[in-house]
């Protein structure tokens, strides 16, 4: 009897040591207390269009490296309106108009382009 009381005793003794270290550890997938800080960095990353695609179904802009779509939001960004050449958004310091970049693009003076 007193071999079952000492088993349990330390079995006991044993889950509440386990307990007691698990309360120092963090968990990996929590929020940082930081995350308004994430929002505001992610306000002032550079926001970089570089394609437009329109079809007679939908319309999608290429911006930084990602697909959207009207309605949609990049990062603290809503995508209000897709047109074929500007991208406008509507966000925390106003709207704003993404452009597509054209200093690549040859152009022949001669016909009017």
């Amino acid at each position: 009897m007193t071999k079952c009381r000492c088993l349990l005793l330390v079995c006991c003794l044993s889950l509440l040591s386990i307990l007691v270290s698990a309360e120092g550890l963090v968990d990996p997938t929590r929020p940082q207390h930081g995350s308004n800080k994430m929002q505001t960095e992610d306000q002032n990353k550079e926001l970089a269009l570089s394609a437009i695609f329109i079809t007679a179904n939908n319309k999608q802009a290429i911006i930084n490296g990602n697909s959207y779509t009207e309605g949609q939001r990049v990062l603290a960004y809503k995508v209000v309106s897709i047109s074929p050449n500007t991208v406008e958004l509507s966000g925390p310091q106003g709207k704003q108009s993404l452009f597509i970049n054209n200093k690549n693009i040859k152009k022949d003076a001669e016909n009017g382009f």
